[in-house]
């Protein structure tokens, strides 16, 4: 199944302490993409907001289809 991963206006963090805001990025059947940056800077957050593990601060995460998953 091919997918496409769309985050609109996202944000992520804990508590007081806000990594990232504003995020928009779309992910189209086979694109490839990495993540890269220094200890802390929030990539791991980035990547469990963007698989629905965790709740964004702000923002949308969506998939096309909506029966689709992120792995």
């Amino acid at each position: 199944m091919t997918a496409t991963l769309v985050a609109k206006g996202l944000a992520g963090g804990y508590a007081a302490r806000t990594l990232f805001d504003s995020l928009d990025l779309t992910v189209a059947p086979g694109d490839v993409i990495g993540v890269v940056g220094v200890n802390g800077a929030g990539k791991s957050t980035l990547l469990r907001l963007l698989a629905g593990v965790d709740e964004p601060l702000a923002g949308t995460v969506s998939l096309a289809p909506t029966d689709a998953f992120v792995g």
